[in-house]
């Protein structure tokens, strides 16, 4: 029997964001005998596995949602990001198993990280954490400044990752600026990891050139020069960064939540494209009663300023993120590194629901829950 494991393929080559969730499930089951095999699916991502019938697949593994509908009661679904997308996935009949990164998944929960309603609590939906975290318990900090060929002169580091210009999530464009010049002047390392499709940025060719004559204890993993989607894949891993970083700046990324997993502050900028319709809401969603009563749902704001809950000290905090206006960014970074248990009780509420394991453990779950719901 054949495992498959689907990715998101553009032009015949796997997105690594899309293929890091899975990759260490492939990697351990490979490993016991399994036949395990990298496939894409024709609508949207590109090819179709190569097996000769659907008959042969003892089950598939995705991190992905453009699986075909005829495949998915035999699907496992292991997600990559914290997209209300993927969350609205959850369904006991939808997929043949939901690999949950935390009680978050499956649960409405208020701005409090309190579970105000239980849902498709079942054996279908293991609680497993994100496969990719193990990778944090692979290498040492010394290994993983070396493989990324990191100049890390100052004792504290900064890492900046913002999402991806095709999602309105993103604040580089906005930003960029600003940040070289704060960090220009701050006595902090910063890293800066872009996205898959970051040569779209209007502000790309500005940064381009900035980093080719940057300051020692400013730099950049991955290409400068992207040609194509083809290098867009090729951007590095950002997961291991979480290990040697002090502080992550980000905007309506993922990597917000994965990151306070590690137990370190957390900084997510306020002026996105259109901050409403991405993770700014704040993972308590529609069931926010600050921004419920203060009339603010829903409102839509200007390109790059927000007018919902990251406007309201009292949401801080909110979802164990710390919001800021670039204006305040300067304030909130030192904040961060010289008080890093200042949102502390917050962070670790949300971290363990939305991610409950950051042990190493993770893919084992996963694959023990596989073998367990798929009888293999």
């Amino acid at each position: 029997m054949v495992i498959i494991f689907i990715t998101a393929d553009i032009e015949g080559n796997r997105i690594l964001s899309h293929q890091l969730p899975i990759q260490p499930i492939f990697d351990i089951m490979k490993a016991q005998g399994y036949d395990c095999r990298w496939g894409q699916w024709r609508s949207p991502w590109g090819k179709c596995p190569g097996v000769d019938s659907h008959d042969q697949v003892q089950c598939y593994v995705t991190g992905d949602v453009g699986i075909p509908s005829q495949f998915r009661s035999k699907t496992f679904f292991h997600t990559h990001g914290l997209h209300p997308i993927e969350k609205g996935f959850v369904s006991g009949d939808l997929w043949y198993g939901y690999l949950a990164p935390g009680k978050w998944w499956y649960n409405i929960v208020n701005e409090y990280g309190e579970i105000i309603d239980q849902q498709f609590n079942n054996d279908r939906i293991p609680v497993t954490g994100w496969a990719k975290m193990d990778v944090l318990f692979k290498k040492t900090r010394e290994e993983i400044i070396s493989e990324y060929n990191l100049n890390l002169p100052y004792d504290k580091t900064v890492l900046y990752a913002p999402t991806g210009n095709w999602d309105y999530a993103t604040s580089f464009d906005k930003s960029i600026e600003h940040i070289l010049n704060l960090f220009s002047r701050l006595p902090y390392n910063l890293i800066i990891k872009n996205a898959v499709y970051s040569s779209s940025f209007e502000k790309w060719d500005y940064f381009c050139k900035y980093m080719k004559n940057s300051p020692k204890h400013i730099q950049k993993i991955g290409p400068l020069i992207i040609q194509g989607t083809i290098e867009e894949t090729r951007i590095p891993d950002i997961t291991p960064l979480y290990k040697i970083s002090d502080v992550l700046i980000t905007d309506g990324s993922s990597v917000a939540w994965e990151f306070i997993g590690t137990d370190k502050p957390s900084i997510q900028l306020t002026n996105m494209k259109d901050p409403a319709t991405s993770l700014m809401e704040g993972p308590c969603n529609e069931y926010c009663q600050v921004e419920n009563k203060k009339g603010y749902r829903y409102d839509r704001s200007e390109y790059g300023r927000s007018l919902i809950i990251n406007d309201f000290e009292e949401c801080k905090g909110c979802g164990g993120v710390i919001k800021s206006s670039l204006e305040n960014l300067e304030q909130t970074i030192n904040e961060s590194i010289e008080n890093p248990d200042l949102y502390a009780k917050k962070r670790r509420t949300w971290a363990k629901l939305v991610n409950e394991y950051v042990d190493g453990k993770c893919a084992q779950r996963c694959v023990d829950a596989i073998k367990r719901i798929a009888d293999i």
